[in-house]
């Protein structure tokens, strides 16, 4: 039966609950997304930047949005970037 389980990906085990802190920031930044009306591919041609950036993190491919990407989207959205994740 230990075949079938799947094993705990690399960062979620590691740095001490890393992984949960990026999760709880993927869901932040959903509810955010969701409580502004914006969608992944608007949002982001607003903001002049890829939609990828943000549908892989929302995915969970990429770990976290480069910071200068944060701070279009936030000015894009009209707010800081910290508002992203509350």
């Amino acid at each position: 039966m230990g075949e079938v389980a799947t094993p705990i990906p690399k960062f979620a085990a590691s740095r001490g609950g890393a992984g949960v802190e990026i999760g709880k920031q993927r869901d932040a930044l959903r509810a955010f997304m969701i409580s502004h009306r914006l969608r992944p591919t608007e949002w982001a041609r607003a903001a002049g930047v890829p939609s990828g950036e943000i549908l892989a993190f929302l995915t969970g491919k990429v770990r976290a949005i480069a910071p200068a990407t944060l701070e279009k989207l936030a000015r894009a959205a009209k707010c800081a970037p910290a508002d992203l994740f509350c």
